[in-house]
């Protein structure tokens, strides 16, 4: 039986589905024909003419179930699957941002583990679950309602960087982690990244570089930029960042260079994930305070 919850879709800034029920004791609850529709609905608007803004509407928000209040970070599997977390437990979703259902859920350990989890990213055939102490977490995909077995990577940089964003960089075979706050008054004026290889001597795995925030500021008028997620462009293999305080949306290459500074598309109350689709949907994540937690789909425009 299919494990599902159903998502309030809203586009063009109209509701048209349902309150979140979760159908994993009845099908019923929740028909296929209802999530085609949904899927159909977007397909629509993906094929109408792009005005070209920035800014445009969004294409569709999914409103959260109350499980995933704290939902953080996003990653997309190689094949294309969207996967999310919640904030305190290890616990792991996959949502399918077409339809608005979460099709499983799968937890680290046989008891729950805790901890102040930011970030998610999937690569070379595991996945990582980012404390805000730089602590990782790696594990296997599992299956819906399983309990997998996980290792732990202290990378020892607690007491230098909070963090709440990383990315793996298939270039470099490489999770990227950008600082939220850096500990450093050397650092105060930059933005900074570690890049810790997942192969490798550990002398080695782990280096470091900056960007001037001033660069990264621009003519925004932001007193920083406290990255609260990091997704990779999968086109032009850009750095692609987001930030909760500044509501700012950061495009950086490889080599450091900014080529783009500047507001959140639509309206968000605290935007914690982001993640870009191969055919050019952006995904941005809110956790829930005043207002439901949701998952908003944009047009990317690169």
């Amino acid at each position: 039986m299919r494990g599902t919850c159903a998502i309030t879709l809203l586009v063009g800034l109209a509701a048209s589905g349902a309150a979140c029920r979760d159908t994993s004791k009845t099908d019923a609850a929740q028909p296929e024909a209802v999530e085609q529709a949904r899927e159909k609905r977007l397909e629509k608007r993906l094929a109408q003419a792009d005005a070209g803004s920035r800014h445009a509407e969004a294409l569709a928000i999914w409103m959260m179930p109350a499980e995933l209040r704290e939902i953080s970070g996003l990653a997309l599997t190689s094949d294309g699957r969207l996967l999310t977390h919640d904030d305190e437990v290890a616990r792991v979703y996959e949502i399918d941002p077409r339809r608005g259902v979460i099709l499983k859920r799968f937890m680290l350990g046989d008891t729950p583990v805790r901890a102040d989890f930011e970030s998610i990213a999937v690569g070379a055939g595991s996945v990582y679950l980012l404390a805000s102490d730089g602590v990782l977490y790696e594990f296997k995909e599992g299956a819906d309602g399983a309990h997998v077995p996980y290792s732990v990577h202290d990378l020892k940089l607690g007491h230098e960087c909070e963090f709440e964003s990383m990315a793996y960089e298939a270039d470099s075979a490489s999770l990227l982690l950008p600082c939220k706050k850096a500990a450093k008054k050397s650092l105060h004026d930059q933005l900074v990244f570690y890049r810790w290889r997942l192969q490798g001597p550990d002398s080695a795995r782990l280096s470091m570089f900056t960007i001037p925030l001033a660069q990264v500021v621009g003519s925004n008028g932001w007193k920083g930029f406290h990255a609260s997620d990091m997704t990779i462009d999968p086109t032009t293999r850009n750095y692609v960042l987001i930030s909760h305080l500044e509501m700012g949306l950061v495009v950086v290459t490889p080599a450091g260079q900014v080529v783009r500074s500047g507001p959140l598309p639509g309206q968000h109350h605290q935007p914690e994930g982001v993640a870009i689709t191969r055919d050019g949907i952006l995904i941005v994540s809110d956790e829930g305070s005043k207002n439901p937690a949701a998952i908003t789909l944009y047009r990317w425009r690169r």
